[in-house]
């Protein structure tokens, strides 16, 4: 028979253990809720990560912004000067590519680059043929390697709508095309078929959809024939209904892309502004919903706008139209009149979307200056030869005083109509767009 103390005694190590019992699975269903929590996360983190690539990029950017940069230059033309010194007499082939030695950086860090190809790749000895069999003004018919040497500084797309688009005829156009696509250069604004004009021109760049279209204004006289006359977007001294037509690409364009890019030949040659045709095809453009407008044609830069454009649902959105971004490279020098044929510009538009809406949101200048040497003629960046003389030692002083000029005062004249706030920074001015 059990003692009272022994019954106490059985009591208390009854409640001890019983104590430690509790205390014990209190201690491992925390461990296991933190665990389960644990777990949990690191289970989110995993659906997450794996749902952007099982669902694909449609999908991915619904979570992440991304910015990309589109840049554009001007006027890329091939007179007889620059013919006779990318030619090999040993070998009896061309190559230009010493003559972009100091700008290709600007244009291959860009993700995207775009210009206007002045002049037709038709083939060696076609139409007057005078320079080495090829020609230059009035009628320019360049060496075909032209395209892989753009190609390989960084250009992506070219604008082929100018007013030398067929200075070789309607095969000019077809041959131009095909040495393009040799090579791997997109283009916009002459097709060798109707089907091909129709085709819409939309770039995937890092998942944002940039929709390019290519116009001219003019064609000096010249014209395809009547069967072939898809071969060319031309508005024709500005017809109101080939603009009503344009401004319908346009439209069609917009609704399958994120971003419109315009790029149009006009306004009239050696004129710095622009005149009232220029911006009333501007306000059409926008209205129809292009977000940039690249103007080419004047050979000489006319300033910017930064535009508030009203969206058919109410909103609002911000456009950028630059009337001339001037020669990128040409034979044509500074004259005695004063015309700054021999500077151009490089535009970088920088974009954002969030995978819903696409906005720019700053844009940067960087003026180039056209050099001549004995053995070739090449383009530089203004503000960067202009900071660092001792690099360019090639470049005489009658260059630098040319890139004083534009690096001093060019900036200013593309500034003109807006003068937008603006800083200076890695050899560039920078235009938020808020």
């Amino acid at each position: 028979m059990k003692t009272k103390k022994q019954g106490k005694l059985l009591v208390l190590t009854s409640i001890l253990i019983l104590s430690i019992g509790i205390l014990g699975f209190l201690a491992i269903y925390a461990k296991d809720m933190e665990q389960n929590r644990t777990n949990q996360d690191v289970k989110v983190m995993k659906v997450s990560s794996t749902s952007f690539s099982a669902l694909g990029k449609e999908n991915l950017s619904k979570y992440m912004v991304r910015s990309i940069t589109i840049t554009s230059v001007g006027d890329i033309m091939c007179h007889k000067w620059q013919i006779n010194r990318a030619y090999d007499e040993a070998t009896d082939t061309f190559d230009f590519a010493e003559a972009f030695t100091y700008i290709e950086k600007y244009l291959s860090e860009s993700d995207f680059t775009v210009g206007n190809l002045e002049t037709t790749l038709a083939g060696r000895n076609v139409g007057s043929a005078s320079v080495l069999g090829y020609s230059g003004y009035p009628r320019f018919n360049s060496p075909e390697i032209l395209a892989k040497n753009l190609k390989d500084i960084g250009f992506d797309l070219l604008t082929t709508a100018n007013n030398h688009s067929i200075d070789s005829g309607y095969k000019g156009i077809v041959a131009t095309l095909d040495e393009l696509d040799k090579v791997g250069l997109l283009h916009t604004g002459t097709a060798r078929s109707l089907e091909e004009k129709e085709k819409h021109v939309i770039c995937d760049i890092e998942g944002i959809q940039v929709g390019f279209l290519g116009y001219t204004n003019i064609t000096n006289g010249l014209s395809v024939p009547d069967e072939n006359s898809y071969a060319i977007n031309n508005i024709d001294y500005y017809t109101q209904s080939r603009i009503q037509n344009m401004c319908e690409e346009v439209q069609s364009l917009k609704e399958n892309s994120d971003f419109v890019v315009v790029m149009i030949h006009f306004g009239n040659e050696y004129v710095t502004q622009p005149d009232r045709y220029q911006k009333a095809v501007a306000d059409a453009l926008f209205e129809a919903g292009a977000d940039v407008i690249l103007g080419s044609h004047p050979h000489v830069i006319q300033p910017m706008e930064i535009r508030e454009i009203q969206n058919p649902d109410g909103t609002t959105r911000k456009g950028v139209v630059i009337y001339s971004l001037g020669n990128f490279i040409s034979s044509q020098k500074y004259d005695e009149e004063g015309r700054q044929k021999d500077i151009g510009l490089i535009l970088n538009l920088n974009l954002e979307s969030d995978g819903i809406n696409t906005k720019l949101c700053s844009v940067e200048l960087i003026p180039t200056y056209v050099y001549w040497t004995e053995d070739v003629i090449g383009v530089v960046s203004c503000y960067e030869a202009y900071e660092n003389k001792d690099a360019y030692s090639f470049l005489s002083e009658k260059d630098f005083s040319r890139i004083t000029s534009a690096a001093e005062n060019m900036f200013q004249h593309i500034n003109s109509i807006g003068n937008y706030d603006a800083v200076y920074e890695n050899e560039r001015y920078i235009i938020p767009i808020d």
